[in-house]
């Protein structure tokens, strides 16, 4: 068996809608909506080309679904990312915060229209990615029936979690709502390097996280992280013998050029960093780390699911 890939890229392709969603705003107009598939979509494929990697996309179902009916791009710039040796993975269809509440037959269709989606682009789904990373067993009992090989849903860094409660919180007391859940402690915690399930036949592919702390090494904290640890977690990423480097697509928007409310601005870590620092961030630590690949690459294929 080869010895596994040094680096792992995967991105969300999570479009305004998730974040309105998440800081408890009315939902973005049509044109900023799409901005995920038509605009920062292709600065990661341009980037990716020229550092060499190859990335592991999650899809949100509906994205392209309203794509097709607008008859936008997005179909098309997920078809070009197949073309050139990337990877499309199951991100649920409506990336509902609480699909892990969802009684079984809804997920089960859930993950089905989006694996459907992503098959009419010509995509072999593997793997499953869910929203706002809360999974239990449950869930993944739907993912195994679609025969996937992987989930790769923990983040396992208490930190981020304990963050994530505290910002619900000031939001509670403000008197906005998220559509976050507070609860799934378990999707933040467990081994940091991939590993076979015992709950169901899945492998599991954590995303990385720093020593000792268990930081969360991910594109938020990477590249628009406060100046001094943003620094701190790169160094991070960059010592780590096998890094999986989880980004987001609005990691590479540029509220300069593209649709987005200024609220959201005001809001969102990555959108007060200018986007050519947050660029020449991403590509140095990629340049730096011989590039990347697939989730699917981390798989021995000579063993089952």
């Amino acid at each position: 068996m080869s010895s596994p890939p040094a680096t792992l890229v995967s991105v969300d392709l999570d479009d305004a809608a998730c974040y309105h969603a998440i800081h408890g705003l009315p939902p973005p107009d049509p044109e900023q909506a799409r901005a995920a598939l038509e605009r920062w979509l292709p600065r990661f494929l341009e980037l990716f080309a020229r550092a060499r990697v190859h990335a592991t996309f999650f899809v949100i179902g509906r994205e392209l679904r309203r794509d097709a009916d607008d008859r936008g791009r997005g179909a098309e710039l997920l078809r070009r990312a197949l073309a050139e040796g990337h990877e499309l993975g199951n991100h649920g269809h409506a990336h509902a915060y609480d699909l892990v509440r969802w009684p079984a037959e809804r997920q089960r269709d859930d993950l089905r229209a989006c694996d459907a989606a992503l098959r009419e682009l010509g995509a072999t789904v593997e793997g499953f990615r869910a929203p706002g990373y809360t999974h239990d067993a449950e869930l993944l009992r739907r993912v195994v029936e679609l025969g996937y090989r992987y989930d790769s849903s923990c983040l396992p860094s208490p930190a981020y979690y304990a963050t994530k409660l505290a910002v619900m919180g000031a939001m509670a007391l403000r008197g906005e709502r998220s559509s976050s859940l507070a609860t799934g402690g378990r999707s933040f915690v467990g081994p940091v390097e991939p590993y076979r399930r015992r709950d169901v036949p899945l492998w599991e592919l954590p995303m990385s996280v720093s020593p000792h702390l268990r930081l969360p090494l991910i594109g938020t904290f990477l590249l628009a992280g406060p100046g001094p640890l943003s620094a701190a977690l790169r160094r991070a990423a960059l010592r780590l013998p096998r890094l999986h480097l989880e980004l987001h697509a609005i990691d590479l928007a540029d509220p300069e050029r593209d649709p987005i409310a200024p609220v959201l601005v005001e809001r969102q870590p990555e959108l007060k960093v200018p986007w050519r620092v947050r660029h020449e961030r991403l590509w140095e630590l990629l340049r730096r780390r011989g590039g990347g690949t697939t989730l699917r690459s981390a798989i021995p294929r000579d063993e089952p699911s």
